[in-house]
């Protein structure tokens, strides 16, 4: 009664191990699946799955060398006689393909250095077998990702990853781009985002500080005067709140902090460029800092 309890003991104890991953996983995918953030250090669902997967597996792979020892024991008991007898030993032998030692006279080569001769032995048949495998699982490999067209090479898959980690740099530049504000906003030096705030900026605000910004309703933006303060944080400000007293709408409503930053470090590349019938100086003279740029 005693090895019966202490057996049900073991198996509880197996199937707690394997029930706790699978808690964790279910609820991980439960927070995967309303969206929430994973919380730092919790594995990912998809590792718990794999991870309890194995641990069934395992689990299952005692349950069957058990259950073979208890069929040995059983044979045991049934025929007394076979009890010294190897279970496997008639297996080994034809895998192993060895001559007994008695017989090893027969497979002695010709080969004899210092006394010891060398042996003329078969190669297992489980190590033939292992290399037939191989050969097979080399096929198959080669036709998998050569030909079927459904396989990927490690190029392909290193080029898919840059896609991927493309993708998600995009996407993170979005969310932080709209996330910018009068107090961390930084110049921006991408050749992309200056052209599309030179866009907005003939789209929006030619029309009131010309084309080439040499001002027109609006002050001149190419020299070194301003009325509202320079630099890429007093622009951006100008730019989001507008002033009201001198006609200067606000942009926040109709642009994006995004696309306020491009505007403003457009702006900001237009100084000393000279146009055409500039406006005369207004304001007081901005000197230059040393700024943060966002590359």
């Amino acid at each position: 009664m005693k090895l019966h309890v202490n057996r049900y003991l073991r198996l509880a104890f197996l199937l707690v191990c394997l029930f706790i991953p699978l808690l964790s996983w279910a609820e991980s995918a439960e927070l995967a699946t309303a969206g929430s953030a994973m919380p730092e250090g919790v594995p990912d669902p998809k590792d718990l799955l794999n991870i309890l997967i194995i641990s069934t597996c395992a689990f299952v792979l005692l349950v069957l060398i058990y259950m073979l020892y208890m069929l040995r024991v059983l044979m045991n008991e049934l025929n007394p006689a076979a009890i010294r007898k190897p279970l496997f030993s008639n297996l080994i032998k034809k895998l192993s393909d060895a001559v007994p030692v008695e017989d090893e006279h027969s497979i002695l080569t010709d080969h004899n250095y210092d006394g010891i001769h060398e042996l003329d032995n078969n190669l297992p048949l489980w190590w033939k077998y292992m290399f037939y495998l191989s050969i097979v699982c080399a096929g198959v490999y080669f036709y998998y990702y050569h030909f079927s067209g459904y396989g990927k090479l490690q190029i392909e898959e290193y080029n898919h990853e840059v896609l991927m980690a493309d993708k998600e740099v995009a996407e993170y530049m979005k969310r932080s781009a709209n996330s910018v504000d009068e107090n961390n906003v930084k110049r921006l030096t991408e050749p992309v985002r200056i052209e599309s705030g030179k866009v907005l900026f003939l789209q929006n605000c030619a029309a009131c500080h010309g084309k080439g910004g040499e001002g027109g309703v609006g002050p001149n933006l190419t020299d070194e005067y301003w009325l509202h303060g320079g630099g890429v944080k007093n622009v951006f400000k100008t730019i989001k709140y507008g002033v009201s007293q001198k006609g200067m709408i606000s942009w926040k409503t109709q642009l994006s902090p995004g696309n306020m930053q491009e505007v403003t470090s457009f702006i900001l590349t237009l100084k000393d460029t000279h146009p055409d019938h500039p406006k005369a100086a207004q304001g007081e003279r901005y000197e230059e800092e040393k700024e943060v740029v966002s590359k």
